[in-house]
């Protein structure tokens, strides 16, 4: 039997692969209307889950079975900060398994997926790209446990795959390069009896199980109230050429079509983000083309700015956004703008050119190991469902929390465990964390911080010594963490309560450079925000939790 993180295949390439690979973060994900888990009571509040609901697991991460069903973490139906405001929504709970609703979220983002830069210094790994398939997925034979394996044993619609060493991109169909499980949809062993790896509390196998249709792995501020914006896309209606029946068409129903990129807010309804002729889509007329996965970052300026040429996003004059189409979408078959190869609906595709241009393919099916008409003439293409690029690492720790672990907050305001105390819009708090590699001299660390009011400005300081040996004192509406040696290293204005600082920002120089790191050591940092609503004290501030990191050479 194949056992996943922590043992694994004692392949030189599979090792590697996992070597090279994160552990997942706390995934949100959603199901398709055909999954046995619709109208499920969900193990939150015992909720009946639509296939418009944003789920994770039970326990937050990935674990092994048996598993109970995950939970609602963000409805389809009311409005942020506890839904996505699909006005469609209610009359859908508790509707048999099954059965198509006008509610089915497509794909998934929080705008904060890995910046992709292959302008990034040596030693700098590859992105990690992670993807689910529909039904009838096979998949390229490859190492076990990976999609053909999981498909052999009728597994694998549920499940995550993360694509083996993919180059930075564009990279265009050629030879097979591969994948590997990378989340289990139960957490068992499979049918097969052969393999088994931490799951999502999914049903398998795939008849009559759970199809994962959306993912975002890599964000921890997701959790009830939620404080970020989350951009999905919904389901085109045309047929499905498989199952020779309709998709639920949720994106008419509501007012859109299954290209478009939406995005909703805090306290606001959704609305388009990224139209689907932005994209390239649509160009055989209104719904016809289905935008079924979304990776996304987001450069801080409000709206979408279209990339027009590979890596234009690096110096923040566009949105990094990847995307693939389902199949049956008019796209398919259509040459893409890099190489010219017909496209399938298992390439990672990107705008480029101008408006009414055909994206382009960023990374083939055949790099991910995905089977496709290209390569087996007569075969399903296999189709990607959803779609996400792994940030780095963490590379410090966080402390000095406004949860009532340590120092109280002013006026009771606990936030939820591992952030700081709680702001005027944001019962949660702000949270603060890092990504990347901690060198000095290969410094890729870069800061996020989330939760916070939705446009107010926040400054990131660093400083090498903690207030109350790490608990912190009171300070505003908050908790002072970090005191001597104080440096203030960044100040912009926040978008949608987020805002990232340090490599790959643009405009923002290395953290170590902008702290004066010169010799290996330990640094602590915090955000300091503005909050100016009464809310607490009379002050107009408040602070994230603190982080720490120990830069190495």
């Amino acid at each position: 039997m194949t056992i996943l993180r922590p043992i694994l295949r004692a392949t030189p390439l599979a090792l590697a692969a996992a070597a090279a690979a994160q552990s997942p973060g706390l995934p949100t994900f959603s199901i398709d209307w055909r999954s046995a888990t619709v109208s499920t009571p969900d193990s939150f509040t015992a909720t009946p889950i639509t296939e418009g609901d944003l789920l994770m697991p039970q326990g937050l991460v990935p674990a092994f079975g048996p598993l109970p069903p995950p939970g609602i973490v963000e409805s389809g139906g009311s409005i942020a900060p506890v839904g996505l405001g699909l006005p469609l929504h209610f009359p859908c709970v508790g509707h048999p398994a099954g059965t198509p609703c006008a509610v089915e979220v497509d794909a998934l983002s929080h705008a904060m997926d890995r910046m992709i830069n292959c302008s990034s210094l040596p030693g700098t790994p590859n992105p990690t790209w992670v993807f689910s398939v529909s039904y009838r997925g096979l998949g390229v034979p490859g190492f076990p446990p990976d999609l053909a394996s999981e498909s052999a044993c009728v597994d694998e619609t549920a499940d995550v795959f993360a694509g083996i060493f993919v180059p930075c991109g564009p990279v265009g169909p050629g030879p097979t390069i591969g994948n590997y499980g990378y989340i289990d949809g139960n957490g068992l062993v499979n049918a097969c009896g052969t393999s088994v790896y931490p799951g999502l509390g999914l049903i398998e196998p795939t008849f009559p199980g759970d199809n994962l249709d959306a993912l975002d792995d890599d964000v921890p501020d997701q959790w009830l109230p939620r404080s970020t914006c989350t951009y999905f896309s919904l389901d085109s209606g045309f047929l499905d050429p498989v199952f020779l029946v309709p998709n639920s068409g949720s994106a008419v129903a509501n007012g859109f079509v299954g290209g478009d990129v939406l995005v909703s807010c805090p306290s606001c309804a959704p609305a388009v983000y990224a139209s689907a002729l932005q994209l390239g889509l649509d160009f055989g007329g209104p719904d016809t083309d289905d935008l079924d996965a979304l990776a996304l970052r987001e450069n801080g300026i409000p709206g979408y700015q279209r990339s027009t040429t590979p890596y234009d996003w690096v110096t923040g004059a566009s949105d990094m956004l990847f995307f693939s189409v389902r199949r049956g979408s008019a796209l398919i078959g259509t040459p893409d703008a890099f190489f010219g190869a017909p496209i399938e609906p298992g390439d990672v595709l990107v705008p480029t050119g101008g408006i009414g241009s055909p994206p382009g393919i960023w990374v083939s099916a055949e790099t991910l190991g995905l089977m496709t008409m290209r390569s087996t003439a007569g075969v399903i293409s296999d189709d990607m469902d959803a779609l996400d690029i792994l940030q780095e690492p963490e590379p410090g720790t966080r402390f000095c929390f406004g949860d009532g672990s340590g120092t109280a907050c002013p006026c009771g305001n606990f936030g939820f465990p591992g952030r700081g105390c709680a702001n005027s819009v944001n019962p949660v708090g702000g949270l603060l964390w890092a990504n990347g590699f901690a060198s000095i001299s290969n410094d890729s660390v870069h800061f996020t911080v989330s939760g916070l009011p939705g446009s107010v400005t926040a400054l990131l300081y660093q400083g090498t010594g903690v207030v109350n040996a790490g608990n912190g004192a009171v300070f505003g509406d908050g908790l002072r963490c970090v005191q001597q040696n104080v440096i203030r290293l960044y100040k912009q204005p926040t978008l949608c309560g987020n805002r990232e600082f340090g490599k790959n920002v643009p405009g923002d120089l290395p953290v170590a450079v902008a702290g004066g790191v010169t010799t290996p050591g330990v640094r602590n940092y915090q955000v300091w925000y503005r909050n100016a609503a009464t809310f607490c004290t009379p002050s107009t501030w408040n602070l994230t939790n603190g982080y720490r990191i120990a830069w190495a050479p």
